[in-house]
């Protein structure tokens, strides 16, 4: 693991030495309900507890780039765990560090345990590479709120997040995107790159006439 991961360090480390920047492609503007964001999140968790990776893929990846925060933290297991994806160790805990911009215990321990597996200069790009991650997929780039809210039957909390309505939000690209996979938005410029924008609606009522999905 590490071998291949010093690999990467060399190719990658004098990146993400330089200040963010991002290029910019033909941008779009993407209208949408908040609640078709959280269909795509459960539907790639359906998929993923069926060993449907592709399907899982699919749908995490746009409910992950909109800065939610479970889909993140599962997309980054299944890029650690190479399904569906090449497996990417970089990439995974990036995914995971921006995760963890919420408190999560189970979450952290998977973290800090692949973290702790690596060697000082490691950990140093893996730093790096988690806060270029939060820089465009983050919840104050992303407008995301989360918040402690008691679980419905139990004494527990858990954290619940949502987008702020209204707003236009970046979209930007994913990097390491399987070989053989089309995403329904995407650009050809270097990793990261401007898609477009969403402009996301809470309900029916707030949408003042679009239907979702209108560009």
């Amino acid at each position: 693991m590490n071998n291949h991961f010093t690999l990467v360090i060399t190719l990658l480390f004098t990146l993400l030495n330089a200040p963010l920047g991002f290029s910019q492609s033909n941008t779009i503007t993407k209208t949408m309900l908040f609640s078709e964001i959280q269909d795509k999140f459960v539907e790639g968790a359906d998929a993923h507890k069926k060993g449907d990776f592709s399907s899982a893929y699919d749908n995490l990846s746009f409910a992950a780039q909109s800065g939610m925060k479970e889909a993140q933290y599962l997309l980054g297991f299944m890029y650690l765990k190479g399904e569906y994806v090449q497996r990417s160790i970089p990439v995974g805990m990036a995914w995971l560090g921006t995760a963890l911009e919420i408190e999560n215990k189970d979450w952290s321990a998977l973290y800090s345990r692949v973290y702790h597996s690596l060697n000082e200069q490691q950990q140093v790009f893996i730093d790096r590479k988690v806060s270029q991650y939060i820089d465009i997929y983050g919840m104050d780039i992303q407008n995301v709120d989360c918040q402690l809210t008691s679980v419905i039957g139990s004494r527990k909390l858990a954290q619940r997040c949502t987008k702020q309505a209204d707003r236009l939000t970046p979209l930007f690209s994913m990097e390491d995107i399987p070989e053989g996979y089309s995403p329904e938005f995407s650009c050809e410029a270097a990793f990261p790159c401007l898609i477009g924008n969403l402009r996301i609606y809470d309900g029916v009522e707030s949408h003042n006439g679009a239907l979702p999905f209108q560009f």
